[in-house]
């Protein structure tokens, strides 16, 4: 039988022996590339790294930035989105999401609830980010139990670690038309003497989005994401004093979001569900460089968030959720004379969870998780060994947990080791080999333990693993039963091969993830109070695919590059995961000239028809894109204004990992016009 999957396989197969081909006659005049991953604890580059990374800076970022942290890294090998409309997209790391991917703000939790529900948006923001990374494959023993899936870390200069040289400023604008989005943010270093300072802040403001005419099962359409609007405004200080040994600096945030929840098309457009979001946020950084001994830095980090946001509907509050978490991270990181290198540390993190309201569907929970890591790695010839360690306990305190039986207190306590070990081997100067194993646990998270209620923004009735359930004439019986729920174990292999063959760099991954009582949220079959049930259940899971990226430079002017990813995420008892996505191939042509560079890109998606039981299949699409880039002085300041098509075609694409996705089209065809000024 003929399977999209392993034809993405072979295609990357055969891409990549054709660069062994062109690399004996091209000269080898090009490198890795050697970025710094400040995800990595060390501080190391890219090439340095066992498991595979990548990372998103400079131009790319520029022209990938949207209006969320899943739209911007969605086009990454490896990574797609779960799609709740535009803003409330979070990324999907290998068929794994939600509280098992963990994004983090200059390595700290962002503190919003975004992992509580698929509807609920990221705080982070890509469009004042100097870079995002991206750790694919678990990164639990630096970031804990919620990063088994792998880890986004968005890395700005809020908290400066440098006194600029000369003072930097960046404006930017943009404004798309598939939604009328205007967007104006602006980024302020400078400094004098120890002291430096940072300022960023932006606005936007856009409509209810177009897309390609679509039509429900009741047989209305529309050209128009109902409800797909947004509003949003951020603004952040920050300041250091910095000395030769190190430094030391403080930043205050604030956030201020609305938008609209996506409904469909509809025979009778009424106002629709929206969120009201605030945020504030008090982060603290050091570091301390001792000099002429084996320490390398002392580190010490605090954060505090002040999280809340409202769900209307009829412009009436249904459900508040409200977050206050302390985070607090210490580490050492030594070098020894004979290669040896790591790093030593403490991270604990306090949050204090409420949900308000008629419709709150979870109980109010405090969770405490305290843990110690280590990581270590050493040189021996061609060959960098690297392993590590973190023990963690996590404890989940909810109060007036509420069944059939009424309702009551309970604590549970979880102890959670993780563990990983990994090599990289230096096969010739530009290319290498990439081994890592590791097994991580995690905790299940508040909402997916005591889930019981209607989730508005799902449009489901949603119940948590630790719940005996069964479906009755007048609806279901509800039980909780705490033995129901066990900690998440997964065993994840990851093989991979970088290399650069003269203009042709490579870079190909195998994975294979086994996870024992991977809790997973189930459509029941049947309603309850007219919403759909769904269940978090448990069960062993296997996953495996291949990831690759192979960039040719043709000349130095044109520039081609082919990526594809797939994954295969099934039951150990039999059938499949929801809400996973088809395999991707994809292909980029750009050009550039002395003051200019353009873009082609072509992005196809595969049909899913890999389903989970009460799951429906996915159809395919393609999605064609062009951009331009323009660079030139004005007033002796550097201008680059930018201009991109996505969607060239107005191609109608459905995401199969929404939760609303028959409701829930990606966005037509649209212009997004941008100017940035650098002085």
């Amino acid at each position: 039988m003929f399977r999209p999957a392993k034809l993405a396989i072979a295609v990357i197969t055969v891409l990549s022996q054709a660069t062994y081909v062109q690399a004996e006659t091209l000269p080898a005049d090009v490198n890795l590339e050697r970025i710094e991953v400040r995800a990595s604890g060390l501080k190391r580059e890219v090439v340095e790294m066992a498991g595979p990374v990548s990372v998103l800076s400079g131009e790319e970022l520029l022209r990938r930035s949207d209006v969320s942290i899943g739209e911007t890294l969605k086009y990454e090998v490896g990574v797609h989105a779960n799609y709740y409309g535009p803003v409330a997209s979070r990324p999907v790391i290998r068929g794994l999401d939600g509280a098992r991917v963990q994004v983090v703000h200059n390595g700290m939790g962002t503190g919003d609830v975004s992992r509580e529900g698929p509807d609920h948006t990221i705080t982070a923001d890509a469009v004042t980010a100097q870079q995002i990374e991206v750790l694919r494959g678990p990164a639990t023993l630096l970031y804990g139990s919620g990063a088994i899936g792998g880890v986004i870390n968005v890395v700005d200069n809020r908290i400066p670690q440098r006194v600029p040289v000369q003072r930097e400023t960046v404006l930017q604008t943009r404004y798309g038309t598939a939604a009328g989005d205007r967007s104006l943010s602006f980024a302020h270093d400078s400094g004098q003497g120890n002291l430096a300072w940072h300022a960023d802040g932006s606005y936007r403001n856009g409509n209810d989005y177009r897309v390609p005419r679509y039509q429900n099962d009741e047989g209305d359409s529309s050209r128009r994401l109902q409800n797909s609007w947004s509003e949003h405004q951020v603004l952040n200080l920050g300041s250091s004093y910095v000395v030769e040994q190190g430094f030391v600096g403080v930043s205050i945030g604030k956030i201020k979001t609305e938008y609209g929840l996506p409904e469909g098309p509809s025979s009778e457009p009424a106002a629709g569900e929206y969120i009201k979001l605030n945020q504030q946020r008090l982060a603290l950084a050091s570091e301390y460089r001792p000099q002429q001994s084996n320490w390398q830095n002392l580190n010490f980090d605090l954060a505090y968030t002040d999280y809340d946001h409202a769900e209307f509907e009829e412009d009436e509050a249904g459900t508040e959720f409200l977050s206050k978490a302390w985070e607090l991270r210490s580490s050492a990181t030594y070098e020894l004379p004979a290669s040896w290198r790591g790093i030593f540390g403490y991270h604990a993190i306090l949050r204090d969870y409420q949900a308000l309201g008629d419709e709150t569907f979870t109980p109010n929970t405090d969770t405490d998780s305290h843990a110690l890591f280590m990581l270590h790695e050493k040189r021996f010839g061609p060959v960098k060994l690297e392993f590590g360690s973190r023990f963690e306990r996590l404890t989940h305190q909810a109060y007036e947990l509420t069944d059939d039986n009424g309702s009551r207190d309970l604590q549970q306590q979880f102890n959670l080791f993780s563990w990983s070990v990994g090599a990289v081997y230096q096969l010739q100067s530009e290319q290498q080999l990439t081994l890592a194993f590791s097994q991580a646990e995690r905790a299940p998270a508040a909402n997916e333990l005591y889930a019981n209620g209607i989730h508005i923004g799902t449009r489901s009735y949603e119940i948590g693993v630790a719940y005996q359930v069964a479906a009755e004439s007048s609806g279901a019986s509800i039980l909780h039963d705490a033995a129901l729920a066990t900690a998440e174990r997964a065993n994840n292999l990851d093989l991979g091969w970088r290399g650069q063959f003269a203009n042709v760099r490579t870079n190909i991954n195998l994975f294979y993830n086994q996870i024992d009582n991977y809790a997973f949220l189930a459509n029941l079959g049947f309603q309850i109070g007219g919403f759909a049930a769904y269940q978090y259940q448990q069960q062993d899971a296997r996953l495996h695919g291949a990831e690759a990226s192979i960039s040719w430079q043709l000349t130095p002017e044109h520039q081609l590059t082919v990526l594809g990813d797939t994954v295969v995420a099934r039951l150990r008892s039999g059938g499949y995961l929801p809400r996973v996505p088809s395999f991707r191939l994809g292909a980029e042509y750009e050009y550039r000239a002395d003051n200019w560079a353009g873009q082609l890109g072509v992005t196809h998606y595969g049909k899913q028809s890999r389903l989970a039981e009460n799951e429906t299949a996915t159809a395919g699409y393609t999605i064609l894109e062009a951009g331009l880039n323009y660079y030139f002085d004005w007033q002796q300041q550097e201008v680059m204004a930018f201009a991109k098509v996505q969607n060239l075609t107005n191609r109608l694409g459905f995401v199969h990992s929404s939760f609303i996705k028959d409701d829930a089209p990606l966005p037509g065809r649209q212009l997004v016009l941008g100017l940035r000024l650098d002085f």
